[in-house]
């Protein structure tokens, strides 16, 4: 793995967002595809941080939020990185044009999954590569005490547009687990080689301190040195991912913050 993208998982806090990373990356690197699609790409993670590698010839990220696209190109530092405002229900590419598509943490939060899963594979090459990772209905009990109770014991959990509080619910539609994920894939023409989940043990309240406050402390005060694209080592990041993996080196029972899935266009 590149030297800087080392960099970039040693800086990230956020254990789960480590190992999907980690896994899009050594992906991505494994395959050496030609042109990327990133959909829901955010404020551009991913779109730069291949830009890094040299056989790509073309990394395109696709969201529908505005802001988030005019962030993705401050970073943005290669021609090929190309970010696109655009539902991911109508891609605006030809029949079979990319090599690969990173889908992460996206479909939880559309009300059409199933759509987006076959305009993916419309632009996907035959053979190509389809990596998707989504947060999962089986998380373990200390990431999110609340809606683990909530779930498991009244069928219910916090509304989703409370974003300070929503947990692993904060703007999400539905989590998954892998049977109905596995569906919803295959249902798209895709085949799936590979699916895992993602850290099965974490501290208490792990994502409402990294996400309900760490996240909105950061954004709201600007902390430009916490963000995920600074790619010098920063000690206090380094610490503090650290700190956050370290239970997750404990693998108990079959639960998981997020599920990862490698597939391939029949």
């Amino acid at each position: 793995m590149l030297k800087k993208l080392k960099i970039l998982l040693d800086n990230e806090i956020d254990p789960a967002y480590a190992k999907r990373a980690e896994f899009i990356f050594q992906t991505v690197e494994r395959e050496k595809p030609k042109r990327i699609l990133d959909v829901g790409c955010g404020r551009g993670f991913y779109v730069n941080a291949l830009s890094l590698y040299d056989f790509p010839k073309e990394i395109i990220g696709l969201d529908i939020n505005k802001e988030y696209l005019e962030e993705a190109r401050r970073y943005a530092s290669d021609m090929r990185a190309k970010f696109i405002r655009k539902s991911v229900y109508s891609i605006n590419y030809t029949n079979n044009y990319f090599d690969l598509v990173i889908c992460s943490e996206l479909l939880e939060h559309l009300s059409y999954d199933k759509k987006a899963l076959s305009e993916i594979f419309r632009v996907l090459k035959k053979g190509g590569t389809l990596i998707v990772t989504v947060p999962s209905e089986d998380f373990p009990l200390f990431w999110d005490p609340v809606n683990w109770v909530l779930m498991r014991f009244f069928n219910t959990h916090i509304n989703k547009d409370v974003w300070f509080l929503a947990g692993i619910w904060a703007g999400h539609e539905r989590l998954y687990n892998m049977k109905n994920l596995s569906r919803i894939i295959e249902e798209a023409g895709f085949s799936i080689l590979e699916m895992s989940g993602v850290i099965s043990f974490s501290w208490p309240f792990s994502h409402f301190l990294l996400y309900g406050l760490g996240k909105n402390i950061v954004e709201r005060l600007n902390v430009k040195s916490l963000n995920r694209f600074e790619l010098k080592k920063n000690n206090i990041k380094i610490f503090l991912a650290k700190l956050f993996s370290y239970p997750t080196k404990l693998s108990i029972g079959d639960s998981s913050v997020d599920i990862i899935v490698l597939a391939k266009k029949n």
